[in-house]
Formats: C-alpha cells, sequence, structure tokens
C-alpha cells in the first residue's frame, strides 16, 4: 500500500509526515466534561471554536472530545485546526485550515456517555502556542455553562452565519502533544476554584494558568504540561455537577497521558452544601476518607498527589461558623503531610491575615468564596515547584 506524503503550511510550520524520534504522549491541556442541565438552551447544529494554549511542546496533537455527561447522543460533522490571527480572540482568518480524522473518518459519532480520539496530527507545537479548534456538529448541542473569560465563539449552520462569542464548556476534553521530551505533567483536579470561576483573563485558565506559565520557564528537563480538569460545583464525596471526584478520577487523571502528579483542591462544596449537623453534615473525617481514596487511587497507578489547602470562604452564602471550623479542620490534617505526597498552602496564600475566615479583600470579586484574576495569580505563585520534580 502507498503511503501518501503531504506539506501543508499551519501557522508557518509545515505538517508532514510522522517523527521517528518523539516517544512520549503527554497531556497539554484540559478541559473536564461537566452535565449541562435540562434548562441550558440548546444550541442549533452549528461550530464551536475554542482557543487552546498548549503546555507542552512536541511534534504531533491528538484530540479527545467528550459526551461523558450528555443527555443524547451527538454527531461531529468535522474537525479542525489553524493558528489564530492575532493575541486574543478565536478569528483564523485566511490561515490555513487542517482537517481532523478520527480512524480516517472526517465525521463521527460522539455517542452519550463517551469519548472519541482524533487521529495523530502531525506537525511541531511548542508551549505557550495557542491554536483554533473548530468543532461542526450535525446534531443540536446542549453545552453547559461556564463564567470563565476562556475564549470561545459559536456560529449554527446556516448561510452567512457569523461567529459569536459563547461561554460554555468545550466538548473537547484534552489536548495531548507527542514529546521527545516529557518530564512530568501536572493535572490540576478540583472544582470552581481550579477551574477558573469569574477568572476575566482569557489567556490565563484560573491558578493551573499561571502554574503553567511559571513552568514553562524552567529548563526543557524541568517543564511539565498542565492539564486543568477543574470542574464548578464539583464534589469530593457525591455527585454535584458532574460525577464525583472520586468517581471522575479514572476519567479525568488516569486518561491523560504521561500524567506523573495530581494538584488536587476540593472539598468545600461538599462541606457548604451539607448541613451544619445530623445525617447530612459532611465531618472532617469523612472528607479526609474521600481524600485517602483519591490517593489511593493514585498511588495505584504511579502518581503523586499535592494536597492543597481550602481556600477562605467563611461568608460566602452557603457557609457557616460550624463549617468554617470544619475547613478549618481539614485544613490542618492536609497540613499534617500525612495523607499527600506534598502540600501547598493555598489558604495562606489568599486569606485576609486580619481576618483568616475570609478572602484579602484585594483577591475577593464579591461572593466571598471564588479569588479574582489576582487572587487566582497568588494562588499559582504559591505552588512550590519542586514539588513537581520528576
Amino acid at each position: 500500500m502507498r503511503h501518501l506524503i503531504f506539506l501543508a503550511a499551519f501557522g508557518g510550520l509545515a505538517l508532514s509526515a510522522p517523527a521517528h524520534a518523539a516517544p512520549t504522549w503527554a497531556g497539554a491541556w484540559g478541559y473536564a466534561p461537566a452535565d449541562s442541565g435540562a434548562n441550558e438552551p440548546e444550541q442549533p447544529a452549528g461550530t464551536y471554536r475554542y482557543r487552546v494554549r498548549l503546555t507542552q511542546a512536541g511534534d504531533a496533537m491528538q484530540l479527545t472530545l467528550s459526551n461523558a455527561e450528555g443527555d443524547k447522543p451527538l454527531g461531529v460533522a468535522g474537525v479542525t485546526i489553524a493558528s489564530p490571527t492575532g493575541p486574543l480572540g478565536t478569528e483564523i482568518g485566511t490561515n490555513p485550515v487542517h482537517a481532523i480524522r478520527f480512524s480516517g473518518l472526517q465525521s463521527v459519532a460522539l455517542p452519550k456517555g463517551g469519548t472519541v480520539l482524533s487521529d495523530p496530527i502531525n506537525a511541531p507545537f511548542h508551549i505557550g502556542q495557542d491554536v483554533i479548534v473548530s468543532v461542526s456538529f450535525s446534531t443540536p448541542t446542549r453545552p453547559g455553562r461556564t463564567n470563565l473569560g476562556m475564549e470561545m465563539a459559536f456560529a449554527p449552520t446556516t448561510p452567512g452565519a457569523s461567529f459569536t462569542p459563547i461561554k460554555a464548556r468545550p466538548y473537547l476534553s484534552l489536548v495531548s502533544i507527542r514529546a521527545a521530551q516529557a518530564p512530568c505533567t501536572v493535572v490540576a483536579f478540583g472544582d470552581s476554584i481550579t477551574d477558573g470561576y469569574l477568572g476575566l483573563s482569557p489567556q490565563t485558565r484560573g491558578w493551573p494558568g499561571r502554574l503553567a506559565e511559571r513552568l514553562a520557564a524552567l529548563p526543557a528537563a524541568q517543564r511539565c504540561g498542565v492539564v486543568n480538569m477543574g470542574i464548578s460545583g464539583n464534589r469530593v464525596l457525591k455527585a454535584g455537577r458532574a460525577t464525583s471526584a472520586l468517581d471522575r478520577f479514572w476519567r479525568d487523571v488516569a486518561s491523560v497521558p504521561n500524567v506523573t502528579h495530581v494538584i488536587f483542591l476540593e472539598g468545600i462544596n461538599d462541606i457548604g452544601a451539607g448541613s451544619e449537623s445530623g445525617p447530612d453534615a459532611v465531618t472532617a473525617d469523612q472528607l479526609l476518607y474521600g481524600y485517602r481514596q483519591f490517593v489511593a487511587r493514585a498511588h495505584a497507578l504511579g502518581i503523586k498527589v499535592i494536597g492543597g489547602t481550602m481556600t477562605p470562604a467563611l461568608h460566602a452564602g452557603y457557609m457557616s461558623p460550624a463549617k468554617e471550623q470544619t475547613r478549618q479542620t481539614v485544613n490542618a490534617a492536609i497540613r499534617s503531610r500525612t495523607i499527600f505526597d506534598g502540600v501547598i498552602d493555598f489558604d495562606a496564600a489568599v486569606r485576609n491575615p486580619s481576618a483568616p475566615g475570609d478572602l484579602r479583600p484585594e483577591f475577593d470579586p464579591g461572593d466571598h468564596l471564588h479569588p479574582n484574576d489576582a487572587g487566582l495569580r497568588a494562588m499559582g505563585d504559591a505552588v512550590n515547584l519542586s514539588l513537581l520534580r520528576p
């Protein structure tokens, strides 16, 4: 059988036949799937564009599309990648567009609860590079909402339709890069504070985005890719938004190629959504049990878990002094270094020194729970990079 070799410009780079000296696939970008809910507006058949910032360098890319928590099967009419025309936005102008295949097919079924993996896209990619991924659906979709500043756009499949900004969780859930050198890959795992909820920056998604910027400045032998698998509303012990942290470990951590570390920051939704007392209250012991279960899953695969202390939330709507005491008890256990392989004191990075149950005023956007962009940057700066050494 003849093998077709072709060259096509991709943002000034050449697409070519696979290189033979790139041994490792590694996660370079992620966005964990979450349920959309019956009240979410349905979008007609059309195309979503996502601006993806890569945290690994290599010679090939592979995409994972997910309908893990969708309410019906979807039809994918086609997927493409291209370079953006500018430093912001999802416009591609006249830049060349490269079609993505799925086992050689342009269109593919995305079953309810399922995922599909693309064929490799062979081209050089670098850390910090932005690419525009366009996913076209032949069926209506119901994507979940997001309050992030991430750059996305949607256009219906109608003549003359233009792309308009949309804040929705993408069906694109993972971007992997085939790297000649990928010493470590970090999955940032948690709830809205990891997801980057209320973050306004389109370029730096939450504290994991800031962490990725810091890692990119290191020598190549120390650079880790970062995959953000935070989900707003997620819980450790039971389903909140999306399935529980314990159940989604296999989907959102174990599936990431070359994952070596997890930074785990979750539990405030368990405490806040529970009652102050009685059978519906979440105790410190219950939450610590969940942490140990998560760590056991990771250790079974040789993955290190770095635990993050929960950030202040005393005056958030669902908290109370009793629940704040539970947070403090759990944080003390995290700091004891008996549960995780290392500790990041996110609480200390953003708390108000004169009112430790609250965020610093300059980090509080007003809901007393989610740090703003300045607070998320402080969290990313609080990570001791030596914890992530291969």
